[in-house]
Formats: C-alpha cells, structure tokens, sequence
C-alpha cells in the first residue's frame, strides 16, 4: 500500500507541510478538504485512509474518566492506547487529557511486571502509526477537550524504535500546541539510543523517564532481563551529559518506580534508591502502586499503601521531589503495565 510521501514524490517540498498541518486540523476529515492542494493531489491521496489505524474496540471505565482502545493497524496488528482525563485545578475548571502512546507491536524486554512483554515483540511502528494515535484521540475527543500531554510509555520499548518515536514527536510539536514539556519519552533504558539522545541535535527536547523499579543489579535484573551489569555506572555517567544537553531546569531525570510487595520495597531498595539518585543531578521519583498482570497473578503483588507513604516520606527528607502515581483506568486494564492488546 502506498504512503503520502510516494504519492507526493515529485511535487513540491511544501505540499507534505500542507498534508502533515490538515491531519491535525479536526475540521478536516479527509485529503478532499484539503483546499491548499490541487484537484489531482487530492484525487491520488483520496485512495490512502485518512487514519492508519481502525478502532477495532474502544472500552471506558466505570472509576474515571479513562477510555483504552484498541487499533488495528493495516497489516491486521493490533495496539492498545489510552486516554486518561482529569479535572483541571485552575479556577475555569474543565478537564485536562493525557494519552498514552505505544511504539511497537508487542515489547521485546519481557519484564516481570507489564502484560505487554508477555506477548513478544511483533514489529515497530512507523511514525505515521504513532501519530495517529494521537489523531485518532484527538477526534474521538471532538468539541469535548483538547489532548494537553502525551507520554510515550504504552506497549513497547520507544527507544528501540528511535527514529520512527522521533520523527512523531516532532510532528506532533510541530503541528499542535503542545510543548516539549507536556511530552514523556519512558525507557527501560537503551544504553547505546541513550547515548544517541543527548547527541542528537534533532531529537526533540522531551521529558525523559527511566523504568527503574529498582537500584539494586540483582532485583532489576530478575524483573527486567535487559539490565546489565554496568548500567547504574553507565547511567550516572549518562545523567551528566543529559543535563547539559537539556539544561533547563524543567528536564530532570524521571525515574519510574513500581512498588511491589517483598521484592523491591524494603529498606535495602530504598537505600540503594537515594544513593543512586544522589549522583543523578535533578531527579523526580514516580512511585508508582502494582497494577495487576494475569501472567503474574500470585507470584507478584503490590506493595501495601503504607509502605509506599512511608517511602514517598523518606525520599522527601532525603531532599527528593517524589510523587505516587495514581493509577486511572484499572478496570478496563488500561493501568500502568497493563496494555496488552
């Protein structure tokens, strides 16, 4: 199947600029509308989908204002992204949307506690397949909301697909209102694309957030079989040139942690957390509650409430910005960990 930029081969540089603003435009729901393009153009991209995936199933959750779809894409795969809603605390009120992305079909780091890496590793996808995501979100929302965040943590590892994650997200600021701040690129850590990041002078200026869930070797490498035995020391080396590739005060390092019952979360973890935070610079801590997988049922299970209080307490004296995650669509397994598809 032919893409827009084989059609568009040819033609002059600012028609793919004229396509790529009209896919973020709502009003527009197909190449027809697109008026800024002659009668021929049209008529040759008219035979292309305006989206490049189908919702195939769209649930909503009964506890909040959260809706998980499911996507067909046009080799008949299929992906799982979220739409998380929350009520505004600025005086006009309303509410303010999140979505979350995947960049793979399938995951290929099989760690312990995510549903996603028990299916295997299918394919990537391509840039157009992870904006249209967003495109997909931003329809359904309609006249209702505008989507204000994105973050890239769905199924998939998006730094084992870099180019494709940042071809889309430079689209995505390109052609919408939001800003670099309001975008999360999450890593269970890829060294060599790490590397590429903060050399990389086109590689939009996200927030970046690492899939910890622990800073001992031995515990990280039993519920992520893709660490490796250098990657702290590899890691607080990186945390410097990251800063000073990205030195505004707003792109701390984001470290994701996922609590689980009497594997990470008693005082040896939470001593080796704040000395590896300690030598990381600018450090925000997301504590983030076990969000049940079927795979895992009984052999992993969420750390109790307060424990993870009393984590959250001791990091804050130890001088950390530290936060509890609250887990938003549950019901419908559209939680942290749990897409699947």
């Amino acid at each position: 199947m032919q893409d827009v930029n084989e059609i568009i081969a040819g033609e002059k540089k600012y028609r793919q600029d004229q396509i790529y603003r009209a896919w973020f435009d709502p009003k527009i729901d197909g190449y027809s509308q697109i008026s800024t393009l002659p009668a021929g153009l049209r008529d040759r991209l008219g035979r292309l989908g305006w989206l490049s995936v189908e919702p195939a199933a769209v649930q909503k959750s009964r506890l909040d204002d959260t809706q998980k779809a499911l996507l067909r894409l046009s080799d008949g795969q299929t992906i799982e992204t979220v739409l998380m809603g929350r009520k505004s605390k600025k005086e006009k009120g309303g509410t303010r949307y999140t979505i979350c992305v995947s960049s793979q079909v399938g995951c290929p780091m099989n760690c312990a506690f995510c549903a996603t890496g028990s299916c295997g590793f299918v394919r990537n996808l391509s840039a157009r397949e992870i904006v249209d995501q967003f495109r997909f979100w931003q329809r359904r929302l309609g006249a209702q909301g505008e989507i204000e965040n994105v973050v890239v943590m769905g199924q998939g590892e998006p730094f084992l697909n870099y180019e494709n994650v940042k071809e889309a997200l430079n689209m995505i600021l390109k052609y919408t209102q939001i800003g670099p701040r309001q975008i999360t690129i999450s890593t269970a850590g890829v060294p060599s694309a790490m590397d590429r990041m903060v050399a990389d002078k086109d590689f939009p200026p996200v927030r970046f957030a690492l899939s910890l869930h622990s800073a001992v070797g031995e515990t990280r490498k039993k519920i992520m079989p893709s660490h490796r035995p250098d990657f702290f020391d590899f890691f607080i080396g990186w945390s410097k040139r990251y800063h000073r590739a990205f030195p505004s005060r707003s792109h701390y390092i984001g470290l994701e942690y996922i609590m689980l019952d009497k594997v990470n979360d008693d005082e040896k973890h939470l001593q080796a957390l704040v000395r590896l935070a300690s030598k990381l610079g600018s450090v925000r801590i997301n504590l983030i509650p076990y969000n049940s997988v079927p795979t895992q049922a009984g052999i992993l299970n969420g750390s109790p409430p307060q424990v993870i209080e009393r984590w959250q307490k001791r990091l804050l004296d130890s001088g950390f910005t530290s936060t509890i995650r609250y887990s938003q669509g549950q019901d419908i397994a559209a939680a942290c960990g749990q897409l699947k598809a």
